[in-house]
């Protein structure tokens, strides 16, 4: 187990792996910000509660605009969370009946993102924004860093919600130690 997250892990941070690298080709830095999405999974532990049964789905959800297409469901496909298959689900406007697993935030003229984050506070969902967003609610923000699609992590706010980001995540935020942006 250790040897699989310290592989996923250098997964990761290095080139993002294999499989990144093939669909990362595919739409620049959105097919890197894809696979990023997939790849979180393993260093974030929800709490039991999260999920309504032992093989229920994992919700991935697009908050907004679909900047991915097809690419988000091409990457995730045959994809777990544990036991958990991840479905990725579009939404349009984001509300408390969602019940997403991981929120990525997007531009949206139906909702602005404030009002996105507001509909999951207080519930275990890992929130992702878009680096084209003014997002200070967002656990993870997608940055650019020397022209590298890089992320930022705020681990108080995800603590808060029930979720546990792994250290190996954590190390690899452009924030030290994964604290405030």
């Amino acid at each position: 187990m250790l040897l699989l997250c310290i592989a996923s892990s250098q997964a990761l941070a290095h080139d993002h792996g294999r499989r990144g690298h093939d669909h990362a080709g595919e739409r620049g830095p959105y097919g890197i910000k894809a696979d990023y999405l997939a790849k979180f999974t393993p260093f974030v532990t929800w709490p039991e509660s999260a999920f309504e049964g032992p093989t229920s789905p994992f919700r991935l959800c697009i908050g907004g605009y679909d900047p991915f297409g097809r690419l988000i469901d091409r990457v995730t496909l045959g994809r777990r969370v544990g036991e958990h298959p991840i479905v990725v689900v579009r939404l349009q406007a984001v509300t408390k009946a969602a019940e997403c697993h991981m929120l990525f935030v997007s531009a949206s003229r139906a909702q602005p993102p404030s009002q996105m984050f507001a509909a999951v506070a207080g519930y275990p969902v890992l929130t992702v924004a878009d680096e084209t967003l003014e997002a200070p609610e967002a656990m993870i923000q997608f940055v650019t860093v020397e022209g590298r699609v890089r992320f930022d992590i705020r681990s108080d706010a995800a603590q808060a919600q029930g979720l546990t980001l792994s250290s190996k995540l954590q190390s690899l935020s452009v924030s030290p130690r994964g604290g405030p942006r």
